[in-house]
C-alpha cells in the first residue's frame, strides 16, 4: 500500500484540508464539536487534521498501515490513530458509542465478502441519529473505473444501485448519494451533459471517478 500512496505535499494538504471542510465536515457533521468521531482507514491522517482544525477534537481514527499511523503522528500531531486490523477495531468498541464514522476510499479494499459484515458493524457502532459517510470508486462512470484499476489491491468498484443496496441491508436510513465535482470550466461541463444525454446517463454520475454515500441510523 504504500507504493501506491506517497506522502502528501504541502499543496495536497492544503487541498485536501478545504475539500474536506467544504464537502463534508460543515455541511453534514452535528454541530456539537464534542462529537464522537471515527475515521476508518485513515491513511495519512488527513481528514482527522482538518476535523481538529475546524474544533472537532473528539476525533480518532483506525490503519492498517504502521507508517501512515506514524506520519500522521510525527507531521501532524495526531496521537489518537491506532493501528490493525479494521474489523478488530470496531469489534473492541462498544455499541453506538459514534456520532459520525467516515469511511473514504478504504471499502474497496475490503474482499468482497467482508462488506457487508462491515457496514452492519458500524451501523451496530453508530448512537441513534449517527451517520457513515463512504466513499469509494464509481462503477456507473468510466473515469471510477480507472480509478478502480489505478490499484492493485482494490477488490471492485460499487454502482450506486449496490451501495445504495447494501446501505439499506445494513440498516441505513435517509441514505443520500453524492458524486465528487465535476471539472469547473463550463465548456467542458456541456460537452458532458451532451455526451450524458446521448447514451441515456446522468452527467454526474458518468463523469464522476468517486461515489459518495452518507447514510443515518434510526
Amino acid at each position: 500500500m504504500e507504493d501506491f500512496y506517497s506522502e502528501p505535499d504541502e499543496p495536497l494538504k492544503r487541498r485536501r484540508l478545504i475539500e474536506y471542510r467544504s464537502r463534508f465536515i460543515e455541511p453534514l457533521f452535528p454541530k456539537d464539536k464534542a462529537s464522537k468521531i471515527l475515521d476508518i482507514g485513515c491513511g495519512y491522517g488527513l481528514f482527522l487534521d482538518a476535523c481538529k482544525k475546524t474544533g472537532y477534537e473528539n476525533c480518532e481514527g483506525v490503519e492498517a498501515i504502521d507508517a501512515f499511523a506514524k506520519y500522521a503522528d510525527k507531521e501532524l500531531g495526531l496521537k489518537n490513530i491506532s493501528t490493525g486490523d479494521i474489523f478488530d477495531f470496531l469489534e473492541s468498541k462498544e455499541d453506538g458509542c459514534f456520532d459520525v464514522v467516515t469511511a473514504f476510499n478504504i471499502v474497496e479494499h475490503v474482499k468482497k465478502d467482508r462488506v457487508q459484515y462491515l457496514l452492519n458493524l458500524i451501523h451496530k457502532k453508530l448512537r441513534r441519529g449517527g451517520m457513515l459517510i463512504m466513499e469509494v470508486p464509481n462503477a456507473d462512470s468510466p473515469l471510477g473505473v480507472q480509478v478502480y484499476f489505478s490499484d492493485l489491491t482494490h477488490e471492485f468498484a460499487f454502482s450506486k444501485k449496490l451501495a445504495l443496496t447494501l446501505f439499506r441491508i445494513a440498516g441505513f436510513d435517509d441514505i443520500k448519494v453524492k458524486y465528487h465535482p465535476n471539472l469547473r470550466n463550463p465548456l467542458i461541463k456541456l460537452a458532458q451533459r451532451v455526451l450524458a444525454k446521448v447514451v441515456g446517463l446522468d452527467h454526474r454520475a458518468m463523469f464522476s471517478g468517486n461515489i459518495i454515500l452518507v447514510g443515518y441510523k434510526k
